[in-house]
């Protein structure tokens, strides 16, 4: 991503950082040094330290000492964060159903080919982002802005928490997108309790597979 003078520097700043996080770049638990990122990107160390802020009130990074860290998520946090999100989801699909049109439809099977295409020629980061796609194209079509912030605040950590497995597994990926069509088709039938359902369904099996993640099931095994 290249800086645009338009906007403020540290708001350019945030941005390219927050996409290199959730994109993995920055690891679960890699410092970020200032001096470091303000050379990498040509800027000097103010907006950097100004991003790092916001980043830290997003909690995609956190204070640990005297150092700042990508977060890294234990499993008792990863509950909590599926649990907030699982219940905001299911609100998202009830809406969709409700209210999608054809061009929102559109965009939302047009991410999961995507997914599926770059699993074929096995682009990982293009599956994670596609799919990431279809769930933001889902909340556009509910029409309700605020509760798109408070997913963004909540997916976040949870991205962080599970790319670095999930998105190196085909395996996975195809029951993720298998999962996601289902969602889809109770959209497109526009069925609320079924979209509901399925999107319960998918939350359950995705938390699952982050906690997995960490080394353990959910149930902490």
């Amino acid at each position: 991503m290249e800086l645009q003078r338009p906007l403020p520097l540290y708001i350019q700043v945030y941005q390219v950082l927050r996409q290199k996080i959730l994109e993995g770049q920055f690891t679960p638990g890699e410092t970020m040094l200032e001096s470091r990122i303000a050379e990498q990107l040509g800027v000097s160390r103010t907006p950097v330290r100004e991003a790092l802020r916001q980043l830290v009130s997003e909690r995609l990074v956190v204070s640990s000492g005297s150092e700042l860290t990508v977060i890294n998520p234990d499993l008792s946090a990863i509950r909590e964060l599926y649990t907030c999100r699982g219940a905001l989801e299911a609100i998202v699909a009830v809406r969709a159903s409700e209210l999608a049109d054809e061009s929102d439809i559109v965009q939302m099977s047009e991410a999961l080919c995507e997914a599926e295409a770059a699993i074929q020629s096995e682009q990982h980061v293009q599956v994670f982002s596609a799919n990431t796609r279809f769930h933001d194209s889902m909340v556009t079509s509910a029409r309700m802005p605020l509760l798109s912030e408070l997913l963004e605040t909540i997916r976040g950590p949870i991205l962080i928490a599970r790319r670095h497995i999930l998105s190196r597994s085909a395996e996975v990926e195809t029951a993720i997108i298998a999962e996601h069509r289902k969602i889809l088709e109770a959209i497109e039938q526009h069925n609320p309790e079924l979209a509901k359902q399925r999107m319960e369904e998918h939350m359950r099996n995705d938390m699952s597979r982050a906690a997995l993640t960490n080394g353990e099931t959910a149930s902490g095994t």
